[in-house]
């Protein structure tokens, strides 16, 4: 296999999950292409999927709740946009309170910005300090730290295999 198509794998599969099992909550950090080119652009995100039942909070929870909260981290090459969020549902939490949230499965995005220096064959490092709180009869807090290298190629980026960002995400 060349480089750039081992980086191209290298970044299709270097995808970390968090929290354990045990958590109702598994966080999934993602990329719009599967490589960038110096001075190009794409989308990076976080997929939360949720137990059934169980929901996490918007950037205004509501009555209750705590906001999910997404630092975005990378090496010197990029900078990011401000997250996007997903247009939340409305809950009513134990004893009638009334919350805005999402269940089932959400992506919250950002734009990644690559400077045009930025190396063809080389990775770049990328990472989000993700924090949010799980509820259904009781809350849970989660966090993750999640990384993963993105290819730097001199070739036009392709599409990842992330069908769940495009699904989930809106147009920016």
């Amino acid at each position: 296999m060349s480089r750039p198509a081992a980086l191209v794998a290298a970044a299709l599969f270097a995808t970390a999950f968090a929290p354990a099992q045990d958590h109702p909550v598994r966080a999934e950090l993602i990329v719009e292409h599967a490589s960038v080119q110096p001075g190009g652009s794409t989308r990076i995100g976080i997929h939360f999927e949720m137990e059934k039942g169980w929901h996490i909070y918007a950037q205004d929870p509501g009555d209750a709740g705590l906001p999910t909260k997404i630092d975005w981290l990378g090496a010197e090459e990029v900078s990011f946009g401000p997250l996007q969020w997903p247009a939340p549902q409305e809950f009513v939490d134990p004893g009638e309170i009334k919350t805005r949230g999402y269940d089932g499965s959400a992506v919250f995005y950002s734009s990644l910005f690559v400077d045009r220096r930025a190396i063809p064959d080389q990775t770049i490092p990328l990472g989000a300090k993700v924090s949010w709180l799980a509820c259904r009869e009781i809350c849970l807090p989660g966090s993750a730290q999640l990384k993963l290298e993105l290819p730097v190629s001199a070739t036009s980026p392709v599409l990842s295999t992330h069908a769940l960002f495009f699904d989930h995400a809106p147009e920016p």
